[in-house]
């Protein structure tokens, strides 16, 4: 189906799609020159490519030395149209430049990159029309695979995509149909988390300080958040908006509560991520005017590297960030194997992460 598919699409090129030996003269060097100086068969070359594990490591070291050397550059797009088969797996995140994407993504490369792969990553930031436009970018350069973080819901797109041929993963989300794979974390357990440490200390007066509520990573957090409150008598939560989950914006939004009276500021805050309970915990101890945690107690999300090295190490609630990356990867790759097969089960594998509470000083652990 997959190359049915492509003929269809490609229709205008595929006359034109070189065969092994035009392929070979479409670069300044061949295969076969490489794999003279390699001292190995043009098929070890082509292996090196297309299937390195099927190499020993001491002859893809050879192989690379001899690619290395000639400026050899292999002719994907013609193999792509002719086999079917690409070099390219999608990346699409909605916060490329956040601090736990980095992370993740390089984990997923790691995996990709050792099955002689390579990550093609795009940044939607926040923009469902943009992250639809990436999809379809992906869907008409016929990538082998897809992972997304998404912002809006894409499972219809995915669907459409995995019909012909291109296998996708959900990362961080977990999928609403059973047909799409996925890797998530249980954020709604992780705003529980958050939320029965602020109250066992004895705080009542909690806020929640957050952008992007419409996100499902957040109103997850929210939600558990919420479903704890609800049980204590006489606690409150209030939603504190904030433009974007930054230092900065954290910084903004602790001066703003800072400028209350004390009868009127909430005695704990639950922050969205890491980046802004950092910016709160340090515009709270620079301006000295709220200690931390006897005035106001702080807690994040992520446990992001920083977390533990600021002011006042931060409590926080730990998501795995490489394992994560990891997971995405691995699933990815046998939902890959599933569709070669031609095999479309109507369940597939969805994976959840649990997060852990991490109590440091800024909610007066040790």
């Amino acid at each position: 189906m997959r190359n049915a598919w492509m003929a269809q699409h490609y229709h205008g090129l595929i006359d034109t799609v070189p065969t092994s030996t035009e392929e070979d003269r479409l670069n300044r060097v061949t295969i076969r020159e490489v794999a003279e100086l390699a001292g190995v068969s043009p098929a070890s070359v082509s292996n090196f490519f297309h299937k390195p594990r099927k190499l020993s490591e001491a002859t893809r070291e050879r192989i690379q030395q001899a690619v290395d050397r000639l400026g050899f550059v292999p002719n994907d797009v013609a193999r792509t149209l002719r086999m079917g088969v690409s070099p390219v797996i999608g990346y699409i995140a909605f916060e490329l430049a956040g601090a736990t994407t980095p992370e993740i993504a390089a984990a997923i490369e790691q995996r990709v990159s050792a099955r002689g792969m390579y990550l093609l990553m795009a940044n939607d930031t926040g923009s469902q029309q943009r992250e639809r436009a990436y999809l379809q970018l992906f869907a008409k350069q016929q990538v082998s695979g897809v992972i997304i973080a998404p912002v809006g819901d894409v499972e219809d797109e995915l669907a459409q995509m995995r019909a012909h041929g291109i296998a996708s993963v959900l990362s961080a989300r977990r999928a609403v149909s059973p047909e799409q794979a996925s890797v998530s974390i249980d954020h709604v357990e992780g705003g529980r988390l958050a939320m029965r440490h602020l109250l066992d200390r004895g705080h009542r007066r909690i806020g929640f300080v957050a952008s992007s509520l419409e996100l499902r990573q957040v109103a997850d957090r929210l939600n558990g958040a919420l479903s704890v409150v609800g049980s204590v008598p006489g606690a409150t939560l209030e939603i504190i908006p904030v433009p974007e989950r930054s230092v900065d914006a954290g910084i903004a939004c602790a001066n703003d509560i800072a400028d209350r009276s004390p009868e009127h500021r909430p005695d704990a805050l639950f922050c969205v991520n890491d980046l802004l309970a950092i910016g709160v915990v340090q515009a709270f101890v620079a301006g000295r005017r709220v200690s931390v945690p006897g005035d106001i107690a702080v807690m994040g999300y992520d446990d992001i590297e920083f977390a533990k090295s600021t002011i006042v190490p931060l409590s926080t609630i730990r998501t795995p960030h490489v394992e994560l990356g990891r997971a995405v990867a691995d699933l990815l790759f046998e939902e890959m194997t599933v569709l070669e097969a031609g095999t479309d089960p109507e369940h597939r594998r969805q994976i959840d992460f649990s997060p852990k509470l991490v109590v440091r000083a800024s909610t007066g652990g040790d």
